[in-house]
């Protein structure tokens, strides 16, 4: 009996050739009379292939008995050469016990209720059992199988070609089977390639339909929305995405909801008060972060387990300094009375965003962020729902206030209690050694955060100022449309920005297909729904938007076309944070800054919003070519 060892390759260091080289040299109780090293890293072909070309090689060279396995396993310290072509004296194809992550597989076996392949991890009783497939990281095959029912199907690319030949060999009257008292190490280094699922998917479904029965395709089609739910779970940036997405969308519809009861309600100066409220807090949240989502969302996936406490404590600290920041400056800028209780209770909001902003952080990094979404989304039904209660009954803004205040209020203690729940050591201790580290790599991302805060909300208060209230009132309420779609960007970035971090580290190649393809999608979506609204905006929004509210649809024809500007930019910043080119993009955003303030006290005093609309705008499409820019050069200098 002639012996042949194929190995195929792919990326594989030169050091692994060697040492596999090594290990089969030392093998005892048998003659090795191939060894076939086959490369696929240039062509791509797919694993079955390779060994299909590795077969034929061997079979050229008169070998009747081929041993078949991936590079990432290791005979050091397991079986012997004799007790390997032992098995086959039993079996027409064989193998052994399999260690991998800590356990041990004895074989596959198929589920016949679905046609799914799965490794077996009870140890059976005797040494020699027969199983329905063998793992095709070391399969041993003798050549009357290949000639009876040929090679490989090459069509499966990767994963399931075993299960394949194994199903097809057993048809044909082969017997296969392991040594379960033999063992071998599989480090399975495929754990760490992104497709791994996508094709254990595929192509399990394709091994179904091609040899399942009718009931079987019909019980998988019967429980398609379960293995759909399944298989979503195994990707945790598709679950996080999608379910932030969702939440958000249902949100964002409660929250336009409103918006429409409010303007139905209230005239443009008394909703401006709404909307001036909400931008005085809005002005200093990014200090309430500091920066620290970004820090938590980039740093923390490597040093879990040391900074939560530290992390949480800052930000409650930075609540409180916000909050009275907040207030101060609202006595500096000389609000009405009204409008200055308005911005009081609304300020309740900075605590709240801390304490969800910290549960958001610390499920992120654990990739279970789509927890947030269902405590959001539960969240902001309480409070729609109470807002809208608020107004029919009262048909008071300010009533409308105090539900914010105590709804808000409410949720701050709740998420106090997640945070405690997610990291069950957490405390909350004054540590200013511990915040410094914090503070020096969060400040840059604080000061992108202030700068984005003040150019995206500096229209309105340039508008208040030099046009006054009612003018507000009709822009913002084209805003509002924009702001409803503002959470694709928001989810798309705690989404892809650890995911960014963990790939510029682990693979340069998926990092790059990554961009092209977020690239692809978030411009589909942004223009898609842009072109959407603008075209679709005059022929629905008048049924909603009444009198004076009715200017505001010209206004969002214009304004609508930022929001797939900003989804592309997010995908390059969010790509320049993790390749730490942070400084530029605070010049990017001080750039934006002066650029909004002179444009818009240049042409708002006569062309009104329509100027702040224009200037937005042109704004977000500078800041999309600029930020490409810096991309492709910090990449062509990184990746050479």
């Amino acid at each position: 009996m002639k012996i042949a060892f194929i190995f195929v390759l792919y990326k594989t260091p030169e050091s692994e050739i060697r040492r596999l080289r090594k290990e089969v040299g030392e093998l005892t109780g048998l003659r090795v009379n191939g060894l076939y090293f086959i490369d696929n890293t240039k062509n791509n072909r797919g694993y079955a292939a390779g060994v299909n070309e590795g077969i034929r090689k061997a079979i050229d060279d008169g070998c009747d008995l081929f041993v078949i396995a991936n590079p990432d396993i290791s005979f050091q310290g397991h079986p012997t050469g004799g007790r390997i072509i032992d098995v086959m004296r039993h079996f027409d194809i064989g193998g052994l016990a399999m260690e991998q992550q800590g356990k041990t597989y004895f074989g596959g076996e198929i589920d016949r209720w679905r046609m799914s392949g799965g490794l077996i991890t009870k140890k059976p009783e005797q040494r020699f059992k027969p199983v329905d497939f063998v793992s095709g990281s070391l399969l041993v095959v003798k050549k009357e199988v290949i000639d009876r029912i040929g090679f490989l199907d090459e069509s499966y690319f990767l994963y399931y070609e075993e299960v394949d030949f194994c199903w097809r060999a057993k048809r044909a009257g082969f017997k296969v089977g392991i040594d379960a008292g033999l063992a071998y190490e599989h480090f399975e280094t495929s754990k760490s390639n992104p497709k791994k699922e996508l094709y254990l998917f595929k192509n399990r479904i394709k091994f179904l339909l091609k040899y399942g029965s009718w009931q079987q395709k019909s019980r998988e089609i019967i429980r398609l929305p379960k293995t759909v739910f399944e298989e979503v779970k195994k990707r945790p940036f598709y679950l996080n995405f999608f379910s932030l997405n969702l939440s958000s969308v249902f949100n964002k519809v409660l929250s336009f909801v409103l918006f429409l009861v409010l303007i139905r309600n209230f005239i443009p100066s008394e909703y401006a008060i709404y909307t001036l409220a909400w931008t005085q807090v809005g002005l200093f949240l990014p200090l309430l972060d500091f920066g620290t989502t970004t820090y938590g969302l980039v740093y923390l996936p490597f040093k879990a387990g040391k900074n939560e406490s530290s992390l949480f404590s800052f930000r409650v600290v930075l609540a409180a300094v916000t909050f009275v920041l907040t207030i101060a400056s609202a006595l500096v800028f000389r609000f009405p009375t009204k409008e200055l209780i308005a911005i009081c209770l609304t300020s309740i909001v900075i605590f709240a965003n801390s304490f969800s902003g910290s549960f958001l952080i610390f499920t992120s990094v654990a990739e279970k962020s789509y927890l947030v979404s269902v405590v959001s989304t539960i969240f902001q039904t309480v409070l729609v729902v109470s807002l809208i209660t608020a107004v029919f009954l009262t048909r008071q803004m300010m009533s409308v206030f105090f539900v914010i205040f105590v709804v808000y209020g409410l949720y701050a203690v709740l998420n106090i209690f997640l945070v405690k729940n997610q990291i069950k050591e957490i405390v909350f201790r004054i540590n200013w050694r511990s915040w410094l580290p914090i503070v020096k790599k969060s400040l840059p991302f604080l000061i992108i955060s202030l700068l984005a805060g003040f150019y995206s909300r500096l229209d309105i208060f340039v508008l208040n100022f030099l046009k006054g209230a009612r003018e507000v009132g009709i822009y913002t309420a084209a805003g509002k449309f924009v702001d409803a779609l503002m959470f694709l960007v928001t989810s798309y970035n705690v989404s892809a920005m650890p995911l960014f971090a963990k790939l510029l580290k682990t693979n340069k190649p998926a990092f790059l297909l990554k961009i092209k393809k977020d690239a692809i999608l978030l411009g589909v979506i942004g223009f898609g729904v842009a072109i959407g609204i603008a075209g679709l905006g005059p022929l629905f929004l008048p049924l909603v938007m009444k009198g004076d509210y009715r200017t505001a649809i010209a206004v969002l024809q214009i304004v609508i076309f930022s929001v797939p500007l900003v989804l592309l930019t997010s995908i390059a910043i969010n790509c320049l944070y993790a390749l730490g080119k942070v400084r530029s993009i605070i010049f990017l955003f001080g750039f934006q800054l002066i650029y909004n303030v002179v444009f818009n006290f240049i042409f708002i005093p006569k062309y009104g919003f329509f100027a702040s609309s224009w200037i937005s705008v042109m704004g977000e499409l500078i800041n999309t070519v600029i930020c490409f820019y810096l991309l492709k050069k910090t990449i062509d200098e990184n990746f050479r």
